[in-house]
């Protein structure tokens, strides 16, 4: 955008675009606010389409761009001793959720926190600007950074259980209609030749939100009108929940006819199909919307003449600027307060876990270990003299940022009653001294279709926070979590390493047999790293 000046009996020349220092500043400023959400984006399949959000927010703009109406005669300016104190105010909120997310890059209230303060600041930018219709005119764009973030945990794991659970359940369903003996326990379909796993990135969450966004694009694309654009958002979603069951349902059946092993051939193929099912019925839904609607005409662009830098243009580039200090303080001195405080700490030492010659390998999925973001691992099952039965997962984490995310979440507690196992009891932590390591042992009761398993399960921190304040995070209130996190920024812990053993134990009558079996077992497997582990073995399952 340019506008002309008058020069007394000189030609006339474009001025220099009034909006383009603003832009180029609050585009820069973006990109640092956005950046703890890679993390989330990198690590958690459901997000994965986060990295994109932000460049359609860009494109979504552009096309408004060329609609949007003349500045608001007489827009709001401000004086500059209050816009000061105003950036000086937002500034000292960003950077104190800056540095809590760097901390966690999975505590999702501060993420929400980091998007909601840059988009605000976006919004009263474009008030200074250009007014009330301004505000209007860019307003979806803006918050259409919202479907980057991840959904809170309060909302999303509930949904996702119960995604897992009925599709589960609705696809053995449909088996047994078809003639086939199939059982669904949890997330687990139980058929005569195998034994299939519904994961979370199955559980259709990701089609579901993915869908979200899309009818909600598409709704500003076509300029649908609010009621339709409601109806298409529905029509998305149903669109994703259905082709996720007739997903899992292919996949089922073919793991019936053909066994287990074709999963991994088609696994990946049925997931995009989704997608592609979903995109085009969703855009099928958003032309016959659109036929059936009346048109919102799209207002004409004024002449290119009219344009003049409004009266809150040079209130609005201080604003930029502000925004643009804030950012650029905020992410330099968190990367060098953390920094500086992880050259000073020491590091654990590592130790490996050797089962015994009798167990058999648990083969997990590339999908599994891209959600548990492990590095190593090793699992087994065997039975020992007195027949009792053993199940266990060894993982090892290397210092990242994602590993807080990794352990807050996959625990026995939240993992275990997805695989259709029930908890009974809880007994207090206790703490295993073996061949010179110290381990804090949480151990628990859970069953499953009349067995009693007794779980015990280590974490160890192999520097920076000690991993059970990282398990108690998430049994945490609001207000311990804040001190947490503030305990956390003094220290400098981010991107721990770890490494976890959960062992679950049937047979033994009592929680005290268990127990001394157990301890008896870690002592005969645990020993120091020798630096002889090697990555995880590949396999596949739905």
């Amino acid at each position: 955008m340019s506008h002309t000046l008058p020069t007394h009996g000189l030609p006339s020349r474009p001025a220099f675009p009034p909006l383009l220092p603003s832009c180029v500043l609050l585009l820069v400023s973006g990109t640092l606010a956005l950046r703890p959400l890679a993390v989330t984006w990198d690590t958690n399949p459901n997000y994965s389409f986060g990295l994109l959000v932000p460049f359609v927010a860009l494109f979504l703009l552009y096309e408004r761009r060329a609609s949007r109406p003349l500045p608001e005669p007489g827009a709001p300016g401000a004086r500059l001793k209050p816009l000061l104190c105003l950036c000086f105010l937002w500034g000292l909120i960003f950077i104190g959720f800056r540095l809590a997310v760097e901390t966690d890059p999975g505590w999702r209230p501060g993420l929400w926190g980091l998007v909601s303060l840059y988009i605000s600041a976006l919004l009263v930018w474009l008030w200074l600007y250009g007014g009330r219709p301004w505000l209007r005119h860019f307003l979806f764009p803006i918050c259409f950074l919202f479907f980057c973030i991840p959904w809170p945990f309060q909302i999303e794991w509930p949904l996702v259980r119960g995604l897992m659970q009925f599709n589960t359940w609705l696809v053995a369903g449909s088996m047994q209609l078809l003639g086939i003996s199939a059982e669904s326990a949890g997330n687990i379909i139980r058929l005569p030749n195998c034994t299939l796993f519904v994961e979370e990135a199955c559980s259709g969450i990701l089609s579901l939100q993915a869908s979200l966004m899309l009818g909600s694009l598409l709704g500003e694309i076509y300029r649908l009108k609010p009621k339709r654009r409601l109806a298409l958002v529905g029509a998305s979603m149903a669109f994703a929940l259905l082709g996720n069951y007739g997903r899992t349902l292919f996949l089922s059946l073919l793991a019936y006819v053909k066994g287990e092993q074709a999963l991994a051939h088609w696994h990946d193929t049925a997931g995009f199909s989704i997608l592609a099912f979903t995109a085009i019925s969703a855009w099928l839904s958003s032309l016959l919307l659109r036929e059936k609607a009346n048109r919102n005409a799209m207002p004409a662009r004024p002449d290119r003449e009219q344009y003049s830098p409004s009266a809150g243009s040079r209130t609005a580039l201080r604003l930029a600027l502000g925004i643009f200090a804030a950012t650029t303080l905020a992410e330099t001195g968190t990367q060098a307060w953390f920094g500086w405080q992880e050259s000073r700490r020491a590091e654990y030492p590592a130790w490996a876990i050797q089962f015994p010659e009798t167990a058999r390998e648990i083969a997990l999925s590339e999908t599994t270990r891209q959600m548990l973001l492990c590095d190593f691992h090793k699992t087994a099952q065997w039975q020992d003299a007195r027949e009792r039965n053993w199940t266990a997962f060894w993982f090892r984490y290397k210092p990242k940022a994602s590993n807080k995310v990794a352990l807050g979440t996959h625990t026995p507690e939240s993992c275990l009653p997805l695989a259709g196992m029930k908890k009974e009891d809880e007994y207090p932590a206790f703490t295993a001294k073996v061949n010179g390591f110290e381990f804090n042992v949480q151990p628990a009761k859970f069953s499953t279709r009349g067995v009693t398993a007794y779980v015990f399960w280590v974490a160890y921190s192999l520097g920076g926070t000690p991993v059970p304040d990282v398990i108690n995070d998430a049994k945490q209130t609001f207000s311990s979590k804040i001190r947490s996190h503030l305990e956390d920024i003094r220290n400098g812990y981010r991107g721990i390493g770890a490494e976890t053993l959960e062992i679950a134990i049937s047979g033994p009558e009592t929680y005290e047999a268990a127990r001394t079996a157990y301890l008896a077992a870690l002592n005969s497997m645990v020993a120091a790293d020798t630096g002889t582990d090697s990555p995880p073995p590949g396999g596949a399952k739905p």
